[in-house]
């Protein structure tokens, strides 16, 4: 009786290993085939035809004409942001429009913000529009676009600085002439910094 109770016990421990090893077979087959699926589902999966694009806002002619419109508005920070965005937006009215705020425009704390916006552009657009208002009516604003003009490094910023040099003003004739005096000594600089530059470069060069 011992014995049978043994072989019993036996069997099923064998039959309890032997289902446990094909349950595991089972699961990993399983396992295996969902993987493939997966796999298989990426490998199908469409690729985009082309790489995603980075779209340029472009404002319409009804917007920008809103926009110029807005440089009249009653409001003074209404009308610089406009001018700012117009000249951000590089819209081809914007010389004419500044040229008319400067003749039109009745608080000098706007003129000058424009001034300071031009002179962040050292171009000769931004010269020629600054120089401008240099025979504007209000003196604060001749003083802002005579500082703004010492600040371009070139002849022409010279030229443009004639006009408040005869101004009937002795602090805008006195302001002109520190800064064409500032100019020449930044072209001077500038001059003797290419020498260098120009000197510490090799004129043979042995390979």
């Amino acid at each position: 009786m011992k014995w049978i109770v043994m072989l019993l016990v036996f069997v099923g421990g064998i039959y309890y290993l032997v289902n446990g090893q094909k349950a595991e077979v089972r699961q990993q087959e399983m396992l295996s085939q969902a993987k493939k699926v997966t796999a298989k589902a990426v490998e199908e999966q469409p690729l985009p035809q082309k790489p995603e694009t980075t779209y340029t806002i472009k404002f319409s002619l009804s917007t920008l004409k809103t926009l110029r419109n807005l440089t009249q508005d009653p409001n003074e920070k209404v009308r610089f942001a406009a001018v700012e965005l117009l000249w951000q937006l590089q819209d081809e009215q914007i010389p004419r429009v500044i040229r008319m705020m400067f003749d039109q425009e009745t608080e000098p704390a706007v003129k000058k913000s424009i001034i300071d916006m031009l002179a962040k552009d050292k171009s000769r657009l931004s010269l020629g529009l600054i120089s401008g208002a240099i025979k504007d009516y209000d003196k604060e604003t001749r003083l802002k676009a005579v500082e703004a003009i010492g600040t371009f490094s070139n002849k022409e910023a010279i030229l443009a600085l004639t006009p408040a040099m005869e101004d009937y003003d002795d602090a805008i004739r006195l302001k002109a002439l520190e800064a064409v005096k500032r100019i020449r000594q930044d072209i001077q600089a500038n001059k003797e910094q290419k020498m260098r530059e120009l000197e510490m470069k090799p004129i043979f060069r042995v390979e």
